[in-house]
């Protein structure tokens, strides 16, 4: 995709990228702020920082797994070859992950002198990762979406995302559920979680609300969820 190719999305088809691409790059800025941010001699700062990046790397490869195994496999049987760029894409991001992780194997065996060198370097080459996966998104988001409205009716495309959750387990699912609200808007809020407790029983409902979506928002933001969803905030 060029910077002058036409942006494609078709509001009244589904989406199936957005709310997972959504919390991706909320996450994915949330870090580069704070690496922009951190004191390389603050002990408890770099452990927290390079945990949660961890975890981000984490949440990556498994997208791309989703990605590789429910999207990319369905395209290919139907139109051969049409994921090839996605595919090579993804396999640079799988090698972004490996230095990335190297580069926090290298921060926690440093001396707290060394760190901050090591943090800038890290800092650059995120920057560097993010704007490659931020092409790709959009990519993804246009030329992919664009080719999946023409292979696929609604349903289908609502079927496939459907298999993608059934193969998350329930702790990673909360884990990018907290990554997930921030990101959204109200609206969008309102849809997920309606189909959430459509699908729930209510006491498992209501702890994920409460112990997952009230800690994920501001209190304003959540007040205003509740009184939608018509639950005690």
């Amino acid at each position: 995709m060029n910077a002058i190719s036409k942006i494609y999305v078709d509001e009244s088809r589904y989406n199936l990228y957005t709310m997972p691409h959504k919390a991706l790059r909320y996450a994915q800025m949330q870090i580069s702020i704070r690496l922009g941010a951190i004191d390389g001699e603050d002990d408890a700062a770099v452990r927290a920082l390079v945990g949660d990046m961890r975890a981000l790397i984490g949440a990556g490869r498994g997208h791309l797994h989703h990605e590789n195994a429910h999207i990319h496999e369905v395209i290919e049987a139907h139109r051969a070859g049409a994921t090839d760029q996605l595919a090579d894409d993804h396999e640079h991001h799988e090698r972004d992950f490996d230095e990335l992780e190297a580069m926090l194997d290298a921060i926690e065996a440093a001396p707290a002198a060394s760190r901050p060198a090591l943090l800038r370097a890290l800092y650059l080459r995120y920057s560097l990762f993010i704007a490659a996966d931020l092409q790709h998104m959009v990519e993804e988001e246009t030329e992919t979406l664009a080719l999946l409205h023409t292979l696929f009716g609604d349903d289908e495309l609502r079927a496939i995302e459907q298999r993608i959750v059934a193969s998350i387990d329930a702790d990673t699912m909360m884990g990018f559920l907290r990554l997930m609200m921030p990101s959204m808007n109200h609206g969008e809020r309102m849809e997920m979680l309606s189909g959430m407790r459509a699908g729930m029983p209510a006491a498992i409902f209501s702890a994920v609300f409460d112990g997952v979506v009230r800690p994920s928002l501001g209190e304003a933001e959540f007040r205003r969820l509740a009184a939608d969803l018509r639950l005690a905030a």
